[in-house]
């Protein structure tokens, strides 16, 4: 498919996001690619790197077009022009015989192809302003950023928000060995490398549809980041009888986890107030033979645990959350984030935690979690937690940050509560 046709894809599903931004950018283009069975994956990747490319840098290429265009109009097919120039290196001339149908003028283009022109022009701005802009972020995120992580750490933290996330696979024990399963994948042409971060972890080395690959049809791994894959084990599970309450488990990535570290023994009740991610967490768990999971439906839940109080040994709370650690894989958030959320969703995770804290027996452990960079939904919770609720005491903290191992920001903290009543 030609450049100027696979372009033209790229400013459509661009555009039906720009009507429907509160659609997760990955599930709407997953739905224009199922009415285009035509495109061959060169042409769906290439597709989504324009895609993506342009929500991630959104901000930049939108005051790059208004400084430059006359009338200062933003178009979808104006955005994705000006991301082929800067992004993929395309040269003015080439650009304006791709996007000919656009009659996008030459000296637009120019403008955007022009880096001293935009260093020039952000340069005088504050800080805040400036960075938000070169990074594509809204200036009270990088403020936060600033406030939690030090002004030096801000730039760093924003580029890594912004690189493109590694594909990474967990291993399912309960069936391989993860250099098994490397030789396995090699045998199905995806080469990949060892993770330096998580010891179940493999790192593919370009993308591919692992979906299909015959390795995960008999469920010899699951897909989940580095970071991911260190939560569950945070937990310290030291016997593998226990019982386990998985109480945000979503689509089960950690559940499944969680399962492999007990060897498949114990208990583990997996709950959401979402059906539909229970459901693929059914499908995931018979894939991957875990036998010890037992899943709740929202409506089941009070039946369920109304004579569980202090009965887990361990709790999990994988909190809803800003996800502004995942922003390399979601980068559709940052423009429907605000403050006011934040604020929301702290009170959300709280009413989470008070809801959950009673099943937890004395001398049991409560894990917290979040896929979130902000203190607030971190270690602000736990310090409300505690002081709240004394006989629950910190033990560990786990923080794991783009900019420093190249794996998404996630907050762990793990928490004893006390064997006897205060």
């Amino acid at each position: 498919m030609l450049p100027s046709s696979l372009y033209g894809h790229a400013i459509e599903a661009f555009s039906q996001f720009r009507a429907n931004p509160a659609i997760p950018a990955d599930a709407l283009i997953r739905r224009f690619y199922m009415g285009r069975k035509y495109l061959g994956a060169k042409d769906r990747r290439f597709i989504a790197e324009a895609y993506f490319g342009t929500i991630k840098n959104w901000r930049r290429l939108e005051s790059l077009v208004q400084h430059c265009f006359d009338d200062k109009s933003v178009t979808s097919e104006r955005l994705i022009a000006a991301y082929a120039i800067l992004y993929k290196g395309t040269d003015p001339t080439t650009a304006q015989y791709i996007f000919g149908k656009y009659d996008l003028a030459l000296t637009a283009l120019e403008c955007l192809a022009d880096r001293t022109c935009e260093t020039a022009r952000l340069e005088p701005l504050p800080v805040a302003e400036r960075l938000g802009v070169l990074y594509s972020f809204p200036e009270w995120f990088v403020h936060r950023v600033a406030e939690e992580y030090g002004p030096d750490r801000v730039e760093p933290i924003l580029a890594a928000l912004n690189e493109e996330a590694p594909t990474t696979v967990r291993t399912n024990t309960l069936l391989t060995s993860r250099d098994a399963l490397q030789d396995e994948l090699w045998s199905e042409g995806c080469k990949t490398s060892l993770s330096l971060i998580s010891p179940e972890a493999l790192v593919l080395e370009r993308r591919v549809n692992v979906f299909s690959l015959p390795a995960f049809k008999r469920g010899a791994f699951e897909v989940q980041d580095e970071a991911s894959q260190l939560i569950a084990p945070f937990a310290e599970i030291r016997k593998t009888a226990i019982k386990v309450l998985d109480t945000c488990a979503g689509a089960g990535g950690k559940t499944l986890h969680l399962s492999v570290l007990m060897k498949n023994r114990g208990e583990i009740f997996a709950t959401d107030v979402d059906p539909r991610k229970l459901d693929a967490l059914q499908q995931r768990a018979s894939r991957s033979g875990a036998q010890n999971i037992r899943v709740v439906l929202p409506d089941d839940k009070e039946k369920a645990f109304s004579d569980k109080a202090a009965w887990f040994d361990l709790v999990l709370v994988d909190a809803p959350c800003t996800g502004t650690g995942t922003l390399r894989r979601n980068p559709g958030i940052k423009w429907l984030l605000t403050e006011q959320m934040i604020v929301e969703l702290i009170s959300k995770q709280r009413a989470i935690l008070e809801e959950n804290l009673h099943f937890v027996k004395r001398g049991g452990t409560l894990l917290y979690a979040t896929c979130s960079l902000l203190r607030e939904e971190g270690e602000d919770q736990v310090e409300w937690l505690t002081g709240k609720y004394p006989e629950f005491t910190l033990e560990e903290i786990l923080r794991t940050r783009p900019d420093e191992k190249g794996c998404d920001g996630f907050f762990a903290a793990r928490l004893r509560r006390k064997s006897e009543a205060l």
